[in-house]
Formats: C-alpha cells, structure tokens, sequence
C-alpha cells in the first residue's frame, strides 16, 4: 500500500463517524423569537376574518407599539443566523404584506418570502 493509498484510507476512516452524526440546529436567538412572536400577533391581530370588534383601540395601539418595538431591534442589531434573517423577514411580511398591488410592494412581500424559504 503506497503511501497515498494509506492517507486516503485513513482519511475516509477518520471522516466516516462524523459524515453519520446528524447536524445540531442552532439555537434560537432572542431576537429571532421575538421576531417570531411580533409577527404571530400583529397576524393575529390584524387578521380581517375577526370581528371588528374583537380588539379595542387600546388593545391595537398596544400591537402596535410591541411590534414597533421590536423593529426598532431588528434595526438595531445585526442578523447572527438565517434563523434571526429568516425572523427579520417573517415580521416585515406580517407588518407589509397588506394586499397592496403596488407591483413594488408585492415584488418585497415575494422576496421576503424567498428569504425565510431560504433561510428557514
């Protein structure tokens, strides 16, 4: 057995446990499910199959003020993952995706989509 010979061997050796562990999901960030939780309310509360008056003003404003809140931090700090992109986009399409036609505005709601198809 040549000396290359034995290298490959030892090297397919070597590579075959760590090729039958399975990968290990990161963990969530913060940001990431905060991103996740915003966008499941502003969804919930914005969604038009609900009663007009299921939320009150206050109880709007307040929807309003976490998801703001919230963008503000998506601003603010960088994406560490796909998993906090993936986030980032799944808020900016419960907080865009409105129904305008605008061909712009229906072209980022599209790329948004992409990005968490992507990015998971």
């Amino acid at each position: 057995m040549t000396a290359s010979t034995r290298r490959a061997t030892l090297g397919a050796i070597l590579a075959a446990p760590l090729a039958s562990v399975p990968a290990i999901a990161s963990p969530t960030s913060d940001l990431a499910e905060a991103c996740n939780e915003a966008a499941k309310r502003w969804a919930y509360a914005t969604d038009r199959r609900h009663p007009a008056e299921l939320f009150t003003d206050e109880e709007i404003d307040v929807e309003i003020n976490h998801c703001n809140t919230v963008l503000e931090r998506c601003i603010q700090k960088p994406s560490q993952s796909f998993s906090d992109i993936a986030a980032k986009a799944r808020l900016m399409i419960a907080e865009h995706d409105d129904g305008d036609q605008f061909v712009g505005h229906r072209a980022l709601i599209v790329l948004l989509k992409e990005v968490v198809a992507l990015c998971g």
